[in-house]
């Protein structure tokens, strides 16, 4: 379902589209309005792709609620899942400004209503407001020292290292909480850890008999976190 976004409130309130503080809090006020009258919002159901790898880069995407995970899709149907997106993020992508292309997929995992601001209003953002440009390049740079650590992860560790250092990126960075219960199946997870489904399954059994963790279903709960850090540093 899409919306279209007209409340002058939102605009006194400094909370067009949702964002309210993060990297649009340097617009000035005519870029403001430029947002205001041109943005949409898309409601996704869980499941529903928001961007499809390789196709057009066409509008910059804000999460206003929900979650979506980003993919690495490859034909051999060995996805990599790279991360999981949340408000305040926004998705643009390496192809901005270059091919305009996405060279990844994303997917809601839950109920998400992302808001779309065309691409040439962001450009344009880009090219007039230096601090909007600085704040920009802060946030690609985040997010690729994010996945510089994710690689190293990957290819330097074993999978119960991989697994612990997913395990701790949901806790840490997603739901914030020793307990949490995810939407991502254990093929997600698998995806996330550069493992088999079957592997994950057997690596989360070994880690509860352990007592590191425990797990009901799509609830998990961390029981000795010192010792899943233990095994992430040891990999």
């Amino acid at each position: 379902m899409i919306t279209k976004i007209a409340q002058e409130s939102d605009i006194s309130n400094n909370n067009y589209c949702g964002t309210g503080p993060g990297i649009f809090q340097t617009l000035d006020k005519e870029q403001v309005q430029l947002v205001h009258t041109s943005r949409f919002e898309v409601d996704f159901k869980a499941g529903e792709t928001i961007i499809k790898q390789g196709s057009a880069l066409t509008h910059v995407i804000y999460l206003v609620n929900g979650k979506a995970k980003v993919l690495l899709e490859d034909s051999s149907n060995q996805d990599i899942l790279l991360q999981i997106l949340q408000q305040p993020d926004v998705i643009i992508g390496p192809g901005f400004n270059k091919d305009f292309r996405h060279y990844c997929s994303v997917v809601a995992i839950e109920d998400t209503k992302a808001c779309f601001v065309d691409v040439n209003i962001f450009k344009n953002f880009v090219e007039t407001n230096s601090q909007f440009a600085l704040d920009l390049i802060v946030l690609l740079n985040s997010g690729y020292i994010k996945l510089y650590d994710k690689l190293k992860s990957l290819t330097n560790k074993h999978m119960n290292g991989r697994l612990a250092d997913t395990l701790l990126y949901l806790s840490d960075d997603i739901y914030k909480n020793l307990e949490f219960e995810t939407t991502l199946s254990r093929l997600d997870i698998a995806n996330m850890s550069s493992m088999t489904k079957e592997s994950v399954i057997r690596t989360l059994k070994n880690f509860k008999e352990d007592g590191i963790i425990d797990t009901q279903g799509d609830s998990f709960r961390i029981l000795k976190k010192d010792v899943l850090l233990d095994i992430s540093k040891k990999g």
